[in-house]
């Protein structure tokens, strides 16, 4: 079971320090790219690399709240404390047996994505004028909920529910696809055509395409 794993956290979730780092990500800063996630307890666990309206690099600091049972909230926040993007997310971890297999033929173990904002992005309703534009955000949090599904043994499978305005995006950058497709069929010829095609996943060919977007975390 999930909650039965055990990690060190001096080992795997690396804190602020004044000392020289181990690893270094982008142009020498220490990014994600070596932390366990999940072993990380609540607050400030690292940095990401993103860009500025100009291409121009930035990093912005990443915080772990825990919100329930097997949930927990990602935020990215500026130097300022400013909120930059979150995103909440349920790890569903599922035994054998415990599914449909038929509706299933694969392990539906995955972690569901919800709420993914990127407030500094111009043009959307939630977008907040008072702080700079970053790009990448989205991507980041749904490669830390990725970094979350190989932990917790769920094979890097991730879904959400797309906004209409969003789905494009999941769709052509991401790679996501519908869970259920309009012309998927079951055994007796008919379609699933009660499924919300606004449910997205992550299938196998575009897992590690999105560990190295835009540099990976």
């Amino acid at each position: 079971m999930i909650n039965s794993i055990h990690y060190n956290p001096q080992i795997y979730c690396r804190k602020p320090t004044s000392k020289a780092p181990n690893f270094t990500g982008h142009w020498g800063v220490e990014t994600l790219t070596h932390t366990n996630i999940g072993s990380c307890l609540e607050g400030y666990i690292g940095k990401i690399y993103v860009r500025k309206a100009d291409n121009s690099p930035g990093f912005l600091n990443v915080f772990k709240k825990y919100t329930g049972h097997n949930a927990e909230n990602y935020s990215i926040r500026n130097d300022n404390n400013e909120l930059i993007g979150e995103a909440d997310i349920v790890i569903k971890k599922y035994l054998p047996g415990t599914y449909d297999s038929f509706t299933y033929p694969e392990d539906p173990s995955h972690v569901f994505v919800d709420k993914l904002m990127n407030y500094s992005k111009p043009g959307t309703p939630y977008h907040n004028n008072k702080i700079e534009y970053f790009k990448d955000i989205g991507t980041r949090l749904l490669q830390i909920a990725q970094r979350r599904s190989d932990e917790t043994m769920c094979s890097g499978n991730i879904k959400l529910i797309a906004k209409g305005e969003a789905k494009p995006w999941y769709k052509n950058v991401i790679g996501m696809v519908e869970e259920f497709p309009p012309e998927t069929q079951n055994n007796y010829g008919f379609k699933f055509n009660l499924r919300n095609p606004n449910i997205m996943i992550l299938p196998p060919n575009s897992k590690e395409p999105l560990s190295r977007l835009q540099g990976g975390l």
